[in-house]
């Protein structure tokens, strides 16, 4: 077997996570260019500056990502002298700024340092870029060799953001357990593999001990244990999980029939602007375990879906089963759907979904 090296990021979590930035940043140089989302980096920074005060580090004015995770986003940033001088970046926001990011320390061999500010998905501390076109089209996936130096989650900077980010970020987060677990069944894993398999079930068992209370949470901005687990839960867990689990090409178990879901019915006018990701992708995984003839269990996560406001059958997320049916050709061709047990076929996805009217 060839060798090699798994790379998972250190995290800080807390009230005080920043307090933490200059025992980290130090090792890496005195001047940090900061890029994230316009919102973030106001809900941020007065933070992070403070957690600098007299380190040593010097930051760079605040600098906005753009709106979009592009090829050409990124090379604008890396072409700023405060980017190119800088001997690290803080990548601050949420996925898209992030991924921006990773894609400017790349061009530029420079180490980042992620502070998500929201808990909606697995940027921070994931080793892939999900780079778009200009227009908000996906483009392509960029996949790392390495992963941040460190992430600072601020859990009163999470525990303030808006519901909906959580809301989409659990429904999201708990299709890695199913679409993982599936995706490797019947599989002898070498330890990496297996080390992500497992792991994967916290994303899901996390997410249903503690999701109902850390929306309550995060409705009224407490930053509350049950918050902070599902904030780990949504951020780090996943994160590492799809390290471990998606290495290669030939052997990436990060995807599956939720997803594929997702991005078969992006293929609708609009869909992709007028539904979050990750609310969509929970109802995915009711229609794979449908497939899947798993129903009680189906039923089971229906349960939870009702409590945190997720979808329970299709016309929750204003589809109807014409339009699954008229997608369904590309569902099947998904990528997503490559590395699985068995074949997904068109009429498997339409009877599922007939079952969850």
């Amino acid at each position: 077997m060839d060798n090699y090296t798994v790379y998972a990021p250190p995290y800080t979590i807390g009230e005080a996570a920043y307090d933490k930035i200059p025992e980290y940043a130090r090792l890496y140089g005195t001047r940090a260019a900061v890029i994230g989302g316009r919102k973030a980096m106001k809900a941020a920074g007065d933070r992070i500056r403070a957690a600098l005060k007299d380190s040593g580090i010097e930051l760079s004015d605040f600098i906005c990502y753009g709106t979009e995770c592009t090829f050409e986003a990124a090379r604008k940033l890396a072409a700023i002298p405060d980017v190119r001088d800088a001997d690290m970046i803080f990548a601050v926001g949420g996925g898209k700024a992030i991924d921006t990011c990773k894609l400017v320390s790349l061009d530029l061999k420079k180490p980042y340092f992620a502070f998500p500010t929201i808990a909606s998905n697995c940027s921070a501390a994931s080793s892939l870029s999900i780079v778009y076109h200009e227009d908000g089209s996906f483009c392509d996936f960029v996949h790392f060799l390495d992963s941040a130096r460190h992430v600072f989650i601020d859990t009163r900077i999470i525990a303030q953001a808006p519901e909906q980010y959580l809301w989409a970020g659990i429904g999201d987060t708990y299709a890695k357990y199913y679409e993982v677990d599936l995706s490797a069944r019947g599989e002898d894993l070498p330890h990496y593999l297996a080390l992500g398999v497992h792991m994967s079930r916290m994303c899901m068992e996390t997410l249903v001990r503690h999701g109902e209370q850390a929306l309550k949470d995060n409705r009224i901005g407490e930053p509350s244990y049950a918050l902070s687990q599902a904030a780990l839960a949504i951020i780090i867990t996943t994160g590492w999980v799809s390290m471990l689990v998606a290495r290669d090409h030939n052997m990436d178990y990060n995807g599956g029939a939720a997803h594929a879901f997702f991005y078969g019915l992006c293929n609708l006018p609009g869909f992709d602007e007028d539904h979050l990701h990750g609310v969509v992708v929970s109802f995915g995984v009711l229609l794979l375990l449908m497939m899947d003839g798993r129903e009680e269990e189906c039923r089971r996560l229906q349960d939870f879906n009702r409590k945190v406001g997720l979808p329970v059958k299709l016309s929750d997320i204003g589809v109807t089963i014409d339009e699954v049916r008229a997608c369904a050709p590309a569902m099947t061709r998904d990528e997503d759907l490559e590395h699985y047990p068995y074949q997904v076929t068109e009429e498997m996805i339409i009877e599922a979904a007939k079952k969850l009217l």
